[in-house]
């Protein structure tokens, strides 16, 4: 039977009892002595191991010497099970001998390979935490209907500010990196974009107030015209009545006079006439001007309005542009690692552990292995 515990060349009674049982490992089912002595034996060579979690070849040890723990035990509870059947009157006391064995040999491969499974334990927290960052930052470059600048601008900053620590992260330090600025370059566009929508709809308002407070002002201004014209054609029919009024009166005081009265009235008549029509056109003159004025400025107003519309309308033609640039470079992304990740669970299919998988398949993409690549 093959030795459980590597030999030691020093010729004691210690060493000598570990030889005996690697050779025969039923010798310390029936004598508790014996085994009491084969464990401390075993114990004192476990004792000498000094963990090193820093190295590759020390968590090795560390893993064989659990292991080799293990084979001992597994030896001779064999040895047991082969006692048991060649005697089952003693059944009881090996099976009692079998579990105190089994229970002390794994409590001391547990006490063995504690450290690195703590170490297992931290790694495992390691990548848990350096994944649960990168997806954070994933998730804060979309962008959804809701978003403002504001929002957009704070994500953005905490994103920029991670500081990717190469020690905690490790080998995925290039994924985090790239993720990284992925989030960043969305959010920057995104952020870009978001300002100048806003930018855009405050100008909008802008001029939308400054008309309405144009119409407002026109349309007073129209009602203080009307009312003065209404006051003018009532001072000029109060004037044409008391006329009347004074020509009646003079005409029944000065009866007598009436031939040259008719002709000063006629002559009076006739000024009033010219007067009355050189008010009118004055009157028409003016409306026409003021219809000009309020010609041009509609003219102006809707060249505005037409200007603004162009601009919201190359506004959002930038837009898509930008949002059909990330999407496809987000397709991009998602395609990469997709294909990255097939290739990783190919190598793992081949007993290789998984982060070693993933570090070759960057080192392959990133072209840190000649004459290998990958097709995207």
């Amino acid at each position: 039977m093959a030795q459980a515990l590597r030999p030691i060349e020093d010729e004691t009674p210690q060493t000598a009892l570990v030889a005996q049982v690697s050779a025969n490992p039923a010798l310390v089912l029936l004598d508790r002595e014996r085994f009491d002595q084969f464990y401390e034996a075993i114990k004192a060579e476990t004792d000498k191991l000094i963990p090193d979690l820093t190295t590759e070849k020390g968590r090795k040890e560390i893993a064989s010497m659990a292991f080799k723990v293990a084979k001992t035990k597994t030896a001779i509870d064999a040895a047991g099970k082969l006692l048991n059947e060649e005697a089952r009157a003693k059944i009881n006391l090996v099976d009692a001998a079998r579990r105190d064995i089994r229970d002390k040999l794994d409590a001391l491969k547990d006490e063995v390979r504690r450290p690195l499974t703590e170490w297992e334990a931290r790694e495992e927290e390691r990548i848990a935490a350096c994944e649960a960052l990168i997806e954070s930052m994933k998730a804060a470059a979309v962008v959804s209907m809701e978003d403002t600048a504001e929002t957009v601008g704070q994500r953005l900053a905490k994103v920029s500010a991670y500081a990717l620590d190469e020690g905690q992260f490790q080998s995925a330090l290039p994924s985090a990196l790239a993720q990284q600025e992925a989030s960043v370059l969305t959010l920057t566009a995104a952020h870009a974009r978001l300002v100048k929508e806003e930018a855009d709809r405050a100008e909008l308002e802008r001029l939308r107030a400054e008309a309405a407070e144009r119409a407002e002002r026109e349309r007073q201004e129209a009602e203080a015209k009307a009312a003065a014209e209404a006051a003018e054609r009532a001072r000029q029919e109060a004037e044409a009545r008391a006329a009347r009024a004074a020509e009646e009166e003079q005409a029944r005081i000065a009866a007598a006079a009436k031939a040259a009265e008719e002709a000063a009235r006629a002559a009076a008549e006739a000024r009033a006439n010219e007067e009355r029509l050189a008010q009118q056109r004055a009157h028409e003159e003016a409306l026409a001007a003021e219809k000009r004025r309020a010609d041009e400025a509609e003219a102006a107003r809707r060249a505005e309005a037409e200007r603004v519309a162009r601009e919201a309308a190359a506004a959002k033609a930038e837009e898509a542009r930008i949002a059909a640039e990330a999407a496809k470079r987000a397709a991009d992304q998602e395609h990469r690692s997709k294909i990255m990740g097939a290739a990783k669970q190919a190598i793992m299919g081949h007993g290789v552990g998984e982060q070693t998988a993933r570090a070759i398949i960057l080192a392959i993409a990133a072209g840190d292995v000649p004459s290998v690549s990958i097709k995207f």
